[in-house]
């Protein structure tokens, strides 16, 4: 595969040119070696989704969670809510 870059300004090109000379290697190598140690772990995600996809990829997050039975009515009084504020 062959990949050209066009366009980057001569100060860049010759800063990479200048660390691949210290090193040894030729700029293709240097770049290679760039490429893979940086290679994103997954695809990234499409910026916009349909609302059909939204909507799957929601649906998905939510069933991630545990499921949790509904709190006790106890857990609605006043001293279990503000109980930390109101002692100061």
């Amino acid at each position: 595969m062959n990949v050209s870059i066009e366009d980057l300004p001569a100060n860049i090109i010759a800063n990479y040119e200048a660390s691949a000379r210290a090193r040894g290697v030729s700029l293709d190598a240097l770049l290679r070696e760039y490429l893979i140690k940086n290679v994103p772990s997954s695809p990234p995600l499409p910026l916009e989704m349909s609302p059909e996809e939204w909507e799957k990829a929601l649906d998905e997050c939510f069933d991630s969670f545990p499921t949790v039975g509904p709190l006790p009515d106890d857990a609605f009084r006043r001293e279990n809510i503000y109980g930390r504020e109101d002692k100061r």
